[in-house]
């Protein structure tokens, strides 16, 4: 075998010798230099690095791929210890999948340098430089897409005058300052996460009518500055977490500087109202929840004309908001005169039910399930973002527990999922290729059960029946039985719960159950204990709580009732003729009713009589005090 391949390598080369240059891959193994397949190579070749350590500064000044290929040690390491590791002088140039490192803090020095046009760059790791990430210098039209940059000595990413480039799905994180945008417009930058950055995660300084759109800010100092910007739409990014979420400058008056940490923010004092420029900047449908979450010294709009923001500091009726989706009242951005016309109310928060950034949706059958029982998961992958689906144990520190389910980009669809096998809290994530998450759902595995106490009561008498294990569906309900039947002589809906307890009463002597059902579904969950019924054939009335506010209720139980019976409230000394209020029983001999107390203070109890007519009397309620 090895001389067939030596026969082999000596037809190679004998072809390259004599024929020149072919149009085929390039392969860099371990131990050559990168920079020599490059100069070595055609105009639209090929060449396919191999895992491994290459310590050099590549210049790349024709257009070519650059494809790192892990044969088994990783991505290919590309290391410059003076200078960027990468620059990119041509146009037309990919560069994907590659480990790169520049050593050297000087602020010309970057991961990857790019001072051309249309190349792309995917899938690095752009990690440990000294100075900048990735630095875009006088460079249009760019595609820098799906890289993650992090550690970085300054900027994760730095645009100078650089226009029409398209920043999406990188993951920012732990740099200086995460992305800086200086004199550049037309860029887009989408659906990026910027974590955990020293100072701004997005800081735009003179630049314009750029796209700001489905970005995740979150845990940084700073979510987005934008100083002496025009024209740019910042619209549906998530920017929670961090100290200030959007602070937008722009008057040149003069300059006041504050400090804080090492972070320097700059702000221009704002001149009247009537002297400010439009910068014509539109922020909407971003969810804010910062500790800080507006500023804006100029004059820009905070809503589309139909929709805004969601401010934490701004979303409910304490806060000033009033409305379902939409707040009734304006919202005032500190700083200056922008208004935000029609800022947006908390999400009604549904169990089984997430959305999120670009349009991303999930929503389940429940909210707890049998263990190995079905799941039907209704789901929307947002736009811009190849998704994944995955499964996370929350107990087990979010290992995944199954093999990712791909699910697509901007799709919508239905898919029958098992639920895990042994019980406990979990949840599903829809994630993009990097594994970065854009939304996720918990839900919960337990086997159902129902218990009633006490075993033995009289009638009417409270019976506690405690339930585990529903599954949060907006239908779930126990039923009360008697234990020979299979009719349900009365239910209670759990309104969602997956636990808790509800009470009944019995009004009849017998041996009752109790069962409890998921939404739409006839054959019970789980079944309890049987509990007995006796019948009490004394007269007594029980009124509960003993002590209310005024205009309070109280809730009156009575034994004993005859068929005319009525109920009376009354002042503690009134004689029966003079009551405040009086109720018929209906019949029934036995049962509860809620009262409401007068406003005046003082004591009053509840009398059981015979008729309405003669008013013989059967019992009397314990003393009830308002307060």
């Amino acid at each position: 075998m090895a001389e067939k391949g030596s026969i082999l390598l000596a037809v190679s080369l004998a072809f390259i010798l004599f024929t020149g240059p072919v149009n085929g891959d390039i392969t860099v193994h371990s131990g050559d230099r990168i920079q020599k397949a490059i100069d070595s190579a055609a105009p639209g070749e090929i060449i396919l690095v191999s895992s491994g350590s290459y310590n050099e500064s590549l210049v790349v000044d024709k257009s070519l791929v650059l494809r790192g290929i892990d044969t088994g040690g990783g991505q290919p390491q590309v290391q410059s210890d003076e200078g960027p590791a990468i620059i990119l002088l041509a146009k037309g140039v990919t560069i994907e999948g590659f480990a790169i490192k520049s050593q050297s803090s000087r602020r010309e020095s970057a991961g990857i340098l790019i001072q051309s046009n249309d190349n792309l760059i995917i899938d690095n790791l752009v990690h440990g430089c000294g100075n900048a990430g990735v630095v875009l210098s006088h460079a249009i039209n760019n595609t820098i897409l799906s890289n993650l940059i992090e550690g970085n000595g300054n900027e994760g990413m730095y645009l100078k005058n650089s226009s029409r480039n398209r920043l999406e799905g990188n993951r920012i994180r732990d740099n200086r300052y995460g992305l800086r945008l200086e004199d550049s417009h037309t860029n887009e930058i989408v659906g990026n996460l910027l974590q955990n950055n020293q100072f701004e995660a997005m800081y735009l300084q003179a630049s314009h009518s750029n796209l700001i759109e489905g970005n995740l800010a979150e845990d940084n100092e700073v979510g987005l500055v934008m100083e002496k910007s025009r024209s740019n739409v910042v619209a549906r990014n998530d920017i929670q977490g961090n100290e200030k979420g959007i602070s937008l400058t722009s008057q040149e008056s003069s300059i006041a500087v504050s400090t804080k940490g090492k972070g320097v923010f700059i702000s221009y004092n704002a001149t009247p109202s009537g002297a400010i420029t439009p910068s014509n900047n539109t922020i909407y449908l971003n969810n804010l929840s910062n500790e800080a979450n507006a500023y804006d010294d100029g004059l820009n709009r905070w809503d589309d004309g139909l929709i805004g923001n969601n401010y934490s500091d701004f979303n409910d009726p304490e806060e000033g908001c009033r409305g379902r989706t939409i707040c009734a009242t304006s919202y005032s951005i500190p700083g200056g005169p922008s208004i935000d016309e029609h800022p947006q109310a908390s999400p009604i928060r549904e169990p089984g039910l997430v959305s999120g950034r670009g349009g991303a949706f999930m929503q389940l059958s429940g909210t707890s399930f049998l263990p190995g029982g079905e799941m039907r998961l209704n789901y929307t992958t947002p736009a811009g973002i190849d998704a994944w689906l995955g499964l996370q144990s929350i107990a087990l520190d979010e290992e995944n527990l199954a093999q990712d389910l791909y699910l697509g980009e901007n799709i919508s669809g239905d898919i029958l999922l098992t639920a895990p096998y042994m019980e406990g809290s979990f949840k599903l994530v829809m994630h993009d290729s990097n594994a970065t998450a854009v939304i996720s759902l918990p839900f919960n595995v337990s086997s159902p059960q129902i218990s009633a106490s006490p075993s033995s009561v009289l009638t009417c008498e409270k019976i506690t029946v405690s339930f585990q294990g529903a599954r949060g569906g907006e239908k779930d309900w126990i039923g009360m039985y008697r234990s020979e039947s299979s009719n349900a002589l009365s239910s209670q809906s759990l309104a969602r719960r997956e636990s808790g307890a509800v009470t009944f009463t019995a009004e009849e002597a017998g041996s009752y159950v109790f069962k409890l059902f998921a939404t739409g579904e006839s054959i019970p969950l789980a079944s309890s204990n049987a509990v007995e019924v006796k019948a009490d054939s004394g007269h007594k009335m029980v009124a509960e709580p003993s002590q209310v506010a005024a205009g309070g209720t109280v809730t009156v139980t009575y034994w004993g009732a005859a068929p005319a019976s009525v109920i009376g409230m009354y002042g503690l000394t009134s004689p029966d003729k003079f009551d405040s209020g009086k109720r018929s029983t209906g019949g029934k001999s036995c049962g509860s009713m809620v009262w409401q107390l007068p406003s005046k203070p003082g004591q009053y109890d509840f009398r059981l009589f015979g008729d309405d007519v003669n008013r013989p009397i059967l019992a009397y309620s314990n003393v009830v005090t308002v307060a």
